[in-house]
């Protein structure tokens, strides 16, 4: 009997993946469509979101306020309302989280509340409107299999193959005290689908979102090694995906036993209850196990082809400071697997999206919000541009009227343009204004730091597998430290020479620097190495202290008592050793 149940159990699995993934192509490519088209007529789609907007919410407090209902231009736009920040919001979003208070600075009722860490570790409550969760549906969820389909009929003829995916996202629920979601907007998107999800990724449900402390790690490898037919891996950054693959390759010998054996290992710290359940569904499978065993043996390099051989894309972001990850990672899959770097975005909204398979730049998207540009170059930060007014190759700072009742906010990111496609600019981000590094007005910003990193790379070989920047200025002069994870011992010999490259580097990256550094203005860079894993110890310290790993991002600044008390305990050992 339990045969037969097995039997029907499979061929139900089989079709509801089958149905599952080619829903996700035909809305994939209901999104591409769409992003083409409203790409044509970017300026004039944006024009009319901003007057959609003011006109819907002219008479909220916000909008009365700010006399919205007499603005009819652009400019009486900019002239009319300030530019905002999340304090200006703060005491309207106190009433509607906790008095279930409307009509402040939006008509339309939040569908969901985005969590975003505060300056001083104070949760910000970001409203969500469901007109903007429309939007990460489409151009976030939907997006990704529709660049996908294309990509794979552009090359093979044919769509990618259907299978399950990896999943790495982890959703922690909440509500205010009306009953409004809270957490990871990926969180609203995906619970409504939770008994749908066993049909089309793996972990469970269980693990995706769980309810109890436990091995997580542990359980997202077993899940997805005890599957072949992994078609694609689904993480928010690339240091979630490249932490699991460091898992699974340190662990394998257990996780291949425990497969084999249809077990969990008495080390592993689950709950008992769950233990069981979890137990329940790993059936023994010494087949796999054994294929598994033959290609760990053979080392890591292309891992994942080996072990899921009808693997089709990896979607994570692995932009920008993302880049270490993005080259290990490579070691794992090799070179033929396309990368898909999703989306730009921030709790307030998404902004931009990957167009095509492996795209660092990403298309804006005309009505993700109404977007203007502070010019990097501008000494005056009061006026700003429109994107019929930018040019390719120029630095700005991004500033956004979203849909969720922010008016003219700045996020603080500077981006790039690369381009445009069709009306629409391509974009890349660069760096984020609060983390710029200056002790002596030399402003250092993200995108010096990683590329002084990448050549210094080049330039002495050695493989860098994470970074941040310390600015010092508890000595006389201030002084740069840079606190790197390379991939294996340093000699102490070549130190020295390592520390020369990197400040000869960043001289070049930074000319203020540099000039500061001749002038004796700014004292010598020091050079800090930390042991193996220091970062991924990093973020799994931040995750038990509560923060979701959706939004952990690299560390690139040293900027806070933790995160300098982390990291500078954990340097080397030893004087010129790492990794001990």
């Amino acid at each position: 009997m339990k045969f037969i149940l097995d039997i029907i159990k499979n061929a139900v699995t089989a079709v509801m993946n089958l149905i599952i993934n080619r829903v996700m192509v035909f809305r994939g490519r209901k999104s591409v469509h769409e992003l083409d088209g409203k790409s044509k007529d970017a300026v004039n789609i944006s024009e009319k979101l901003l007057f959609r907007l003011l006109d819907e919410n002219k008479d909220t407090v916000y909008g009365k306020k700010y006399g919205f209902a007499d603005i009819h231009s652009i400019e009486e736009y900019k002239e009319k309302v300030p530019f905002s920040d999340y304090d200006t919001y703060e005491p309207y979003i106190k009433q509607m989280t906790e008095e279930n208070a409307e009509n402040l600075i939006t008509v339309r009722k939040p569908y969901h509340y985005a969590l975003s860490s505060g300056s001083v570790g104070v949760p910000k409550h970001i409203p969500v409107s469901e007109e903007e969760l429309t939007k990460y549906r489409k151009f976030g969820t939907n997006m990704c299999f529709g660049v996908a389909d294309e990509y794979y009929r552009n090359t093979t003829g044919r769509s990618f193959r259907n299978g399950f995916g990896f999943n790495l996202i982890e959703l922690k629920f909440g509500e205010t005290k009306s009953g409004i979601p809270k957490g990871a907007i990926s969180g609203t998107i995906l619970k409504p689908l939770k008994d749908l999800i066993q049909y089309f990724v793996v972990p469970s449900w269980d693990v995706i979102s769980p309810q109890k402390d436990m091995d997580l790690k542990y359980l997202r490898a077993r899940y997805a090694l005890s599957r072949r037919n992994l078609t694609f891996i689904d993480g928010a950054f690339m240091t979630a995906v490249v932490d699991i693959m460091d898992y699974v390759c340190a662990n394998w010998e257990m996780l291949c036993e425990d497969i084999a054996q249809g077990t969990i290992n008495p080390k592993i710290e689950i709950p008992d209850d769950l233990r069981s359940k979890f137990e329940k569904s790993f059936a023994p499978d010494p087949e796999r196990a054994e294929e598994l065993v033959r290609e760990f043996q053979k080392g890591f390099d292309r891992i994942v082809p080996r072990i899921w051989p009808d693997i089709q894309f990896v979607a994570s972001i692995g932009t920008g400071g993302f880049f270490t990850y993005t080259k290990r990672m490579r070691h794992y899959t090799g070179r033929n697997i396309p990368f898909n770097n999703l989306t730009y975005a921030a709790s307030e909204g998404l902004f931009a999206t990957a167009r095509h398979m492996g795209d660092t730049s990403y298309v804006l998207i005309p009505d993700g919000g109404f977007y203007e540009f502070i010019p990097v170059k501008s000494e005056d930060e009061t006026k700003t541009l429109t994107i019929d007014q930018l040019e390719e190759g120029e630095e700005y700072e991004i500033v956004v009227t979203n849909l969720s009742g922010f008016y003219r906010y700045r996020i603080k990111d500077v981006i790039r343009v690369t381009g445009f496609y069709n009306e629409a600019p391509m974009i890349e981000f660069i760096y984020r204004k609060s983390q710029l590094l200056s002790i002596e007005g030399e402003k250092t910003n993200e995108e010096a730091v990683r590329w002084t990193i990448e050549q210094t790379m080049k330039v002495t070989g050695i493989r860098v597998n994470d970074y941040s920047v310390y600015a010092d200025t508890d000595t006389e002069p201030g002084h740069y430290t840079f606190i790197i994870e390379p991939d294996k011992i340093i000699p102490i010999g070549e130190r020295e020479h390592i520390r020369d490259v990197l400040e000869e580097k960043l001289m070049q990256a930074n000319p203020s620097f540099g000039d500061k550094i001749r002038r004796g203005i700014l004292g010598k860079t020091e050079l800090v190495t930390v042991q193996q894993q220091t970062y991924q110890l990093y973020r799994d310290y931040m995750i038990t202290k509560g923060v979701s790993p959706n939004q952990l991002k690299p560390v690139r600044v040293i900027d806070t008592p933790i995160k300098h008390n982390f990291f500078f305990s954990l340097k080397e050992v030893k004087d010129g050793q790492a990794g001990e």
